[in-house]
């Protein structure tokens, strides 16, 4: 990798249950619904001096996860996160959330 690059880690999240799923991603806040049989990918990228995963107290720890009934948090620990389908088509805060 170069120097100038930043590493990049990727965690796919399924939801194997026949409800919807809640993804949240921490440290935004940001919820994303997944249908039963979908998959979205959490993106984080680290940095290139320092610490690569800041977030965290290990140094090779780019994300931490906690489940619940119905919804999964996600800490990305990186400098940047997001969220995406399979494909990589970025998915928005808000994303089927229910109405109520």
């Amino acid at each position: 990798m170069p120097a100038d690059e930043e590493p990049v880690a990727r965690l796919r999240v399924c939801n194997e249950g026949e409800e919807l799923l809640e993804l949240t991603l921490e440290p935004y806040g940001s919820d994303h619904w997944l249908l039963p049989g979908e998959t979205f990918v959490v993106w984080t990228f680290g940095f290139t001096s320092g610490r690569m995963w800041s977030g965290t107290t290990r140094g090779n720890e780019p994300f931490e996860v906690d489940y619940g009934s119905g919804a999964i948090t996600v800490h990305a620990n990186g400098s940047v996160s997001y969220v995406t389908d399979v494909d990589g088509n970025e998915i928005e805060c808000g994303h089927r959330r229910p109405a109520d």
